[in-house]
């Protein structure tokens, strides 16, 4: 019986609106290519991620490797709550996943001052309605490691085999079907939707 709606946030309840975000900033396509490849999408962010490299650890690790973007990647960072941007469905989504009888519960790689800042200027209109969190930050682990997953489970007294995990990437869901969770790759507010209709269904049988 599934009990557990576990999210990602990233690209599944908020837009990390990262490109737009450089793009608005004035940034052209060398500059976001080059930041994409060396600071995005890269072991830098990982770490922060992580809780181990403080924004200024990693804006001097970045700069030093980057130096002829030192401006572009400060203005960035100093302008990072720019790239969080809600999806119109998600306050939806957790309402109705709640008016159902389900539990509403967060698993995200996030930097703990950004996410204390995107909470406190209204950015997840979700938050309200849900159970609890894993932030990755806070406990120095990262999706898709089991360990994270254990730790909600853990945190909460979760049984594995009763939550569902939507996350934007396949790593990460391996990761929870490792953990011994159900799991999808979101594609979609309405293919999601279908995926736990469907998974309930077929379990109810």
């Amino acid at each position: 019986m599934i009990k557990n709606i576990v999210f990602d946030i990233g690209n599944v309840l908020i837009d990390f609106a990262w490109k737009a975000t450089m793009e608005e900033l004035g940034f052209d396509k060398e500059c976001i290519d080059t930041l994409d490849r060396g600071f995005i999408n890269n072991d830098l962010w990982d770490e922060m991620d992580r809780g181990v490299l403080s924004f200024d650890e990693v804006v001097k690790l970045a700069t030093n490797k980057m130096p002829a973007y030192e401006k572009e990647i400060r203005l960035f960072v100093d302008n990072l709550i720019l790239t969080i941007r809600p999806f119109d469905y998600s306050e939806k989504w957790v309402k109705d996943l709640k008016s159902k009888g389900f539990n509403v519960y967060l698993c995200t790689n996030y930097p703990d001052s950004t996410f204390e800042e995107s909470v406190n200027r209204g950015l997840f209109p979700f938050y309200p309605y849900i159970d609890g969190k894993i932030v990755s930050s806070r406990v120095h682990l990262l999706k898709p490691s089991v360990e994270i997953f254990n730790a909600l489970f853990d945190k909460y007294n979760l049984k594995a085999e009763e939550c569902v995990f939507f996350d934007d990437k396949q790593r990460n869901v391996n990761g929870a079907i490792k953990a011994g969770m159900n799991a999808f790759v979101f594609e979609g507010y309405e293919k999601a939707c279908k995926d736990l209709e469907d998974l309930v269904e077929s379990l109810n049988k």
